[in-house]
């Protein structure tokens, strides 16, 4: 897959989740505080053990990302615009004239998201390290994500699917999409994360 299919790709993946968002319903508040159970010691321990291992399956779920710096194309669109924002990115001349070599990525970097999913802030950008004069740059400040997708080839569906696992009840604060690319510029594999916020 070259650049222009994976532009197309994401495109479609991304119109198509965003719409299944915002049919998700939102999530209920409780109205009355209801009182906590008391706990006698084996029931305490049993939920101390239960809280430990529910934290280690949470380290077996999270991928700790260090920080990356980007430079690319950033628009506060539309999530329906992105197909528009990857054509944006591929006729950067520019950008695309200060690269040192083939790039080996390219990030998908969505923030800022509106109450109900139809727009973002994204930014579609190589690695800082590609580029002979880095401007006007974005950091993907270092994290804890949880993998949506490991870094091996997708098919169109697989990625759909991936954007259809994200749960739109909680407070998401980024979602990352890795494209690693070959010395031509193909897509070789995707990588797909996601960071929540606290409730």
């Amino acid at each position: 897959m070259n650049l222009a299919s994976s532009i197309l790709v994401s495109g479609v993946i991304v119109l198509s989740v965003w719409g299944v968002a915002l049919l998700q319903p939102t999530q209920a508040v409780a109205l009355t505080k209801q009182k906590s159970p008391t706990l006698n010691n084996e029931q305490t321990q049993a939920a101390i053990e239960g809280t430990s291992a529910t934290s280690k399956r949470h380290n077996l779920t999270t991928k700790h990302l260090n920080k990356i710096i980007i430079q690319g194309n950033t628009a506060n669109i539309a999530t329906s615009d992105v197909t528009r924002l990857w054509q944006d990115f591929s006729d950067n001349e520019r950008l695309n004239g200060n690269l040192k070599k083939a790039p080996n990525a390219v990030y998908v970097y969505y923030r800022n998201f509106s109450a109900n999913f139809d727009s973002a802030t994204v930014t579609i950008g190589y690695p800082v390290g590609n580029l002979t004069k880095p401007s006007a740059t974005t950091t993907i400040a270092s994290a804890d994500y949880h993998p949506l997708l490991s870094r091996k080839k997708y098919t169109q569906k697989q990625l759909e699917e991936a954007w259809q696992a994200i749960d739109y009840r909680r407070n998401i604060q980024h979602v990352v999409e890795v494209h690693y690319l070959s010395e031509n510029g193909d897509t070789t594999a995707t990588e797909m994360l996601i960071r929540y916020g606290e409730q």
